[in-house]
């Protein structure tokens, strides 16, 4: 059975984190993703060998030098026979090469191309250096952290610019997939990854335009709280009633029960230090038992190795063992997406540098004797 995407191909020039992620959704979903990458290097996430596995399954890879002209060439054929192609150069840089999106489509008006940077194609902040924790401090995600004086500022653990622009661009290259079914021409996507966690910052933002504050609190009954055995569970209440009124007759409170959302806000430090002491009365998994049974929303707080083996993940196939003949079984990470009949899958392991370099070229026409050749001038 053909997945969702079968026939669509994908040339990849975008690298690190962002780029491959978005293509991994879509080759996952069964697109042909080719990755682009420079001879002698490739992705700079090659020289983390488990960042680089995590992201880059399902694609092949070809060498080429962009600064060439025989690599533009070849570029522009990869272009010509491609639905999508992707760049995460930083701006300006791709039209210096000859391959942005009005050069590439000069040779295929049908071709949807998405650029991802860190600011966006234009504005004052386009050419700033910077990474995933400038966006989201300009984007206002770290406005909490900041405004806890005299607390250490962590940085999120998640590269959270990184993947919703991945998501983004890929929502919007099916988006534009979809369009040209009915136009028969493709289009140019310009993805922010600030500009996607404004979005992300949608409801906080809205409140803080509307009524001057955020609107969204903090409530005593949403957090992480250590147990007696040195583990944590995590309690994710909003502004429920009856949530907060199970929760109090578990720890044989029922008399807080009765506070209203407003009474809860008001008194939160000290109710947060109540349920601390609380919950270091009992291990992990005797209050996730009485809390379930209570109707109360919690869940395990787990290290790496717990997530691994949690038996609701593995009934859910999230992890999967694959057959790779040069390093042998190996396991990832599966798909999240679960499809009734197009299924995604994971159907090859990630390629060693250029592995694909001879198959693909061949493929566009050259002859072993020009692939020769340009191994020779440095081309690929």
């Amino acid at each position: 059975m053909d997945s969702a995407l079968a026939g669509v191909k994908v040339l990849s020039m975008a690298w690190q984190y962002p780029g491959p992620y978005c293509s991994m959704l879509l080759a996952d979903m069964g697109a042909n993703v080719i990755m682009l990458e420079p001879p002698g290097i490739g992705d700079p996430s090659r020289l983390m060998p488990c960042f680089f596995s995590a992201i880059n399954r399902n694609k092949r890879s070809i060498t080429l030098n962009l600064a060439t002209e025989k690599g533009r060439e070849v570029c522009h054929r990869l272009a010509q026979s491609s639905d999508v192609v992707t760049e995460g150069f930083r701006p300006g840089i791709a039209e210096r090469l000859g391959v942005d999106y009005h050069s590439l489509k000069q040779v295929n008006p049908r071709l949807i191309y998405a650029s991802i940077s860190g600011y966006g194609q234009d504005g004052p902040y386009r050419d700033w250096p910077a990474h995933d924790l400038s966006y989201q401090g300009v984007a206002g995600m770290l406005a909490a952290q900041i405004s806890a004086k005299g607390t250490s500022l962590t940085p999120p653990p998640v590269a959270i610019a990184d993947l919703s622009s991945a998501m983004f661009t890929a929502l919007a290259i099916l988006a534009a997939l979809y369009a040209r079914e009915k136009t028969g021409k493709g289009q140019y996507i310009d993805v922010s990854m600030t500009d996607g966690l404004v979005s992300w910052m949608s409801v906080p933002l809205t409140c803080y335009l509307q009524q001057g504050e955020a609107g969204l609190r903090g409530m005593p009954g949403y957090g992480i709280f250590e147990t007696k055995d040195g583990r944590f569970v995590t309690l994710s209440m909003t502004y429920e009633d009856h949530f907060w009124r199970n929760l109090c007759t578990v720890i044989g409170k029922q008399d807080l029960g009765q506070l209203s959302r407003e009474e809860r806000l008001a008194k939160q430090q000290e109710l947060v230090s109540l349920l601390r002491a609380v919950f270091l009365t009992k291990t992990r998994d005797e209050w996730l038992k009485l809390l379930i049974s209570a109707d109360v929303p919690c869940g395990p707080a787990y290290e790496l190795a717990e997530v691994i083996t949690d038996p609701q993940l593995r009934h859910r196939g999230m992890f999967v063992e694959l057959d790779d003949p040069r390093k042998g079984k190996r396991t990832f990470v599966a798909p999240s997406l679960k499809f009734s009949d197009t299924p995604a899958g994971i159907r090859m392991p990630p390629p060693e540098l250029g592995e694909h370099t001879e198959e693909i070229l061949l493929s566009l026409g050259y002859s072993q004797h020009q692939i020769e050749e340009m191994r020779h001038e440095g081309v690929v």
